[in-house]
């Protein structure tokens, strides 16, 4: 081995023995996946536009299976003035969990866009 492989096999002995050293510090790292947020964008035509019961919003675009959830709080009246069926839309938002169905759950109105041809 030449000098330079040798001390690149030192540095990198060196970082896994640091590495090592603070897993065994530190502790093991437990991190619930499932709490993990999953940021999304989807883009599609509005197949339909459903106000809930309680005043929320429930977009569905004919490109996703994932409906699209927008809260009174987040804007949903807001959303839906501007969105009709047939529409092109991009929403952005949170992979969220409704009653065993996932959904993607908008946090501000501004996040679903309607776009122009």
């Amino acid at each position: 081995m030449q000098k330079e492989e040798k001390v690149v096999v030192v540095l990198l002995s060196m970082a896994l023995g640091s590495l090592a050293a603070a897993s065994w510090a530190l502790g093991g790292f437990d991190a619930d996946l499932d709490e993990i947020p999953v940021l999304v964008v989807a883009e599609g035509t509005v197949s339909s536009v459903q106000t809930t019961t309680g005043s929320h919003l429930i977009l569905r675009l004919q490109s996703s299976a994932m409906p699209i959830f927008v809260s009174r709080e987040d804007g949903a009246e807001e959303v839906a003035a501007r969105v009709a069926k047939g529409d092109r839309v991009r929403a952005r938002g949170e992979i969220a969990e409704y009653e065993g169905r996932r959904e993607i759950s908008v946090k501000d109105a501004a996040d679903v866009e309607v776009l122009r041809w």
